[in-house]
């Protein structure tokens, strides 16, 4: 059993070969969670969960809100389930969707933060800017983290779909983008 600690909340973890970030927490991930503090929520979306990490840092942080993460690989699915369990956290549902086809449509979101798989290409992720705005309630944000050499193409999508964008926080290799609705 691994763990990682971001402002105070702790949480433990197991993670597969196979997913993203397959050792411990990855650096832009950290770098995004960092962010969140900040920001009110009582309902968030993790896109692209992976094994859980923001999903379930927004659920332990913020108990009384409902937390929602997605991923299309089951094992990704799995492995956040069982990183809820381990960390008895009761106020996150996990989906195995890929984008929102297996989300209800009455779902909407104040936050919805996600590490985008831009490995994926830029389709993928334009695609999942575009579709966030409908699933985002009046007032609510969009944080992505990416790599600071991606990050044009990225700022471009939320400004075509939100009308601006802002840097939140940036490292070396990262930024944090945001967009409200």
């Amino acid at each position: 059993m691994q763990f990682f600690k971001v402002k105070s909340v702790s949480i433990e973890f197991k993670t597969k070969p196979d997913l993203f970030s397959p050792k411990d927490l990855d650096v832009g991930t950290e770098l995004l969670i960092s962010c969140l503090p900040k920001f009110q929520y009582s309902s968030a979306l993790d896109w692209g969960c992976g094994w859980g990490a923001l999903g379930l840092w927004l659920a332990k942080n913020n108990p009384k809100a409902k937390i929602v993460a997605l991923d299309s690989d089951i094992a990704a699915v799995k492995a956040t389930q069982q990183n809820a369990v381990v960390n008895a956290i009761t106020n996150l549902r996990v989906f195995a969707s890929h984008s929102y086809d297996d989300v209800p449509e009455s779902y909407k979101f104040d936050l919805i933060v996600a590490n985008p798989p831009t490995h994926r290409g830029r389709e993928v992720v334009e695609s999942m800017i575009a579709q966030s705005k409908e699933r985002l309630d009046e007032g609510g944000a969009i944080l992505l983290v990416v790599e600071a050499r991606i990050k044009p193409w990225v700022a471009r999508q939320l400004k075509i779909t939100f009308g601006d964008y802002r840097i939140v926080k940036r490292s070396r290799k990262h930024v944090v983008v945001m967009a409200e609705k």
